[in-house]
């Protein structure tokens, strides 16, 4: 492996030269940075990030934390969104980046593992789960340069992007109302699971609800599961069967619930949206062909990862930098799902 006193002498130059070269500096002559990159191409030299470490205190590379499970469907779709955009800007301000799943099952799981090795100069957390509170506390203790994404960790440390979740539950409970429907069930999680996001739509749905109707939402139409899709298959079915009142709609807190709902009805012999309507949220099923096409809610992913990873590259360069919180909109995608009556 080529070294940079090597680059140096096939460069003649000095090997401080070769290193303000390679760390872009300034106060190098045109001329003499064009002969030195001509003697990197030729050896084939790549600079080293431990010697970099050493000599500017940080590796060039960002940590991606996540508990996600890779291979658990639509939660990778939202994953690989967020990764696309933190990737972009990470290529763009010449950064790499080390994904580090999370391991739930493991108690013993040393989450902060990367940056204890100095592998990493800060922490992404995308927050498809809350983030445990020990995790909470060490980065604020350490003052680990963090952004969330997907969640709003208290802290005030941390900074953090998410989307509209409650405007969006709000709206798109307004849409399937004007669309002539008065009967609308919500699917959301079972008491005691957290997703901040999931919540917030439930929150904006039922105060919509209580404008629209005068009234508070029906209990007997918001209907729970966890995160199986089979859970979510049989609790719809069971909320349907069971509802005195039936609903004409059914608004989906996620996509994957919206797609066991689904099932559900093709189970109970009953056709979307002639029977029942469906509204899921995510955007993710808008790249499934499916029948009929699902009306959805689309979150911008790829500018949300650019933004996490803007702002936590501007936290490493300043520390002293104010936390951000940054909101993004949520734009409600139409479809043959949702009926009108």
């Amino acid at each position: 492996m080529a070294t940079q006193k090597e680059v140096a002498k096939l460069a003649g130059v000095s090997f401080i030269t070769v290193s303000r070269v390679v760390n872009n500096e300034g106060n190098v002559k045109e001329e003499t940075r064009l002969r030195v990159e001509e003697a990197i191409r030729r050896l084939g030299y790549f600079p080293s990030h431990a010697g970099k470490a050493l000599n500017t205190g940080k590796n060039g590379t960002l940590g991606i934390m996540t508990p996600a499970r890779f291979g658990d469907g639509m939660e990778n779709a939202y994953l690989m969104g967020v990764l696309r955009g933190i990737e972009l800007k990470c290529r763009e301000r010449g950064q790499d980046i080390l994904l580090s799943p999370m391991n739930e099952d493991d108690p013993n799981f040393d989450f902060l593992r990367p940056y204890r090795q100095r592998k990493v100069d800060g922490m992404i957390y995308v927050g498809l789960r809350q983030m445990p509170e020990e995790m909470r506390n060490e980065i604020a203790r350490r003052l680990i340069p963090c952004v969330v994404v997907g969640d709003r960790p208290a802290y005030p440390y941390f900074s953090w992007i998410d989307t509209d979740n409650e405007t969006a539950g709000y709206e798109t409970t307004r849409r399937i109302w004007e669309a002539g429907h008065r009967a609308i069930a919500f699917h959301g999680l079972n008491p005691g699971i957290h997703n901040a996001n999931i919540a917030d739509r439930e929150r904006g749905y039922r105060r919509a609800i209580r404008e629209l109707s005068g009234n508070d939402a029906d209990e007997s139409l918001i209907w729970r599961a966890d995160f199986t899709r089979e859970a979510v298959r049989e609790s719809v079915a069971a909320g349907y069967t069971r509802a005195k009142t039936k609903p004409t709609a059914l608004f989906c807190s996620t996509d994957n619930r919206a797609i066991a709902a689904l099932e559900a009805l093709n189970g109970l012999s009953l056709r979307c949206p002639d029977d029942l309507s469906l509204v899921g949220f995510d955007g993710f099923i808008r790249d499934i062909v499916f029948s009929p096409v699902m009306a959805t809610n689309e979150q911008p992913l790829t500018e949300m990862g650019k933004a996490a990873a803007g702002i936590l590259l501007d936290r490493i360069d300043a520390p002293d930098l104010p936390r951000r919180e940054v909101i993004f909109p949520v734009t409600f995608v139409d479809g043959e799902s949702l009926g009108r009556i």
